[in-house]
């Protein structure tokens, strides 16, 4: 038996996802008439992303601007008509209520050009922040495009790893917690991080309640990853330094207990012992054996 380096770890499957989002769409769809960046391309803050076209919602707010004038044009009218015909303190009624009436048809005026200049920058679609389009549902414009039909930005140094934590298994983690992440699409490479957050709400899945745990990605290593690639996220949950251990399979369960087959003046002798920490192929012998003991190991 000798003495190793032992770490006891959860695995959590997951991905890389990231933090900055945004999905853009027109709200009533239109015809496009600019395009100013295609999938996969890098964007500003604030860049045009797509446009349609707003030559009829721009006449409309012209004439809406024009309403405005003359209402406001009938509405100082009827103040200047009537403002010297009753005395102070003794508005008729009937005046009030054309004054009213006239205030009421201002404020519609008004509430009508602001919605047809807010219908106008809803022609356009921006970027919210830098990131990369990484989908558009046209590749040209002067096409028809739908409601339903959306632009997704997103942050590339917003990633994270996501992973679900069972809530059979939410006692042993917490925040700032030790993690090495691998990556299914570059096995040669650990990265070595820590857990961000925890979700306080859970989510039911097809195996059960889980919580979402947010990993951070190291910003060196950004640029080779991508959004979407599976993984596994290794938490760490205690660490020990050289401890007595042995291979998993030179134990074997007898009624329970821990047992193994050790060499004692050349015969065989069974004996219990007390295991602890389990890491990879390997079990640390708490109590029973000492180092430098010979085990029987069983061939894989």
């Amino acid at each position: 038996m000798e003495a190793r380096d032992l770490t006891d770890t959860l695995e959590l499957a997951g991905e890389v996802t990231a933090q900055k989002t945004a999905t853009l769409r027109f709200s009533a769809g239109g015809y496009l008439t600019y395009l100013g960046a295609s999938e996969g391309d890098s964007v500003k803050k604030w860049q045009t992303l797509a446009s349609v076209d707003s030559r009829q919602l721009k006449k409309v707010l012209d004439q809406k601007l024009n309403l405005f004038a003359i209402q406001r044009g009938t509405f100082d009218q009827t103040i200047d008509d009537n403002d010297n015909s009753v005395p102070d303190g003794d508005l008729d009624r009937t005046l009030d209520r054309l004054l009213a009436k006239n205030q009421y048809q201002l404020d519609n005026t008004i509430l009508d050009v602001e919605y047809q200049s807010l219908a106008i920058s809803l022609a356009r679609l921006s970027a919210p922040f830098d990131g990369i389009l990484v989908h558009a549902p046209v590749s040209t414009a002067y096409v028809q495009v739908l409601a339903t039909d959306t632009w997704l930005v997103v942050d590339p140094q917003s990633l994270e790893f996501t992973a679900d934590l069972d809530e059979t298994d939410i006692a042993r983690v917490a925040i700032g917690q030790k993690v090495v992440l691998t990556l299914d699409a570059f096995p040669d490479l650990s990265l070595d991080s820590t857990i961000a957050s925890i979700s306080f709400v859970p989510q039911e899945t097809s195996t059960g309640t889980t919580y979402k745990v947010k990993v951070a990605l190291p910003k060196s290593e950004m640029s080779q990853l991508k959004l979407g690639l599976n993984g596994t996220a290794s938490v760490v949950l205690s660490e020990k330094t050289a401890v007595p251990s042995l291979p998993v399979s030179a134990i074997t369960l007898v009624d329970g207990a821990s047992t193994v087959t050790v060499l004692e003046s050349d015969k065989y002798a069974t004996k219990k012992v007390e295991t602890g920490v389990e890491s990879g192929n390997y079990l640390e012998i708490k109590s029973g054996l000492g180092v430098g003991d010979h085990v029987y190991v069983k061939s894989e």
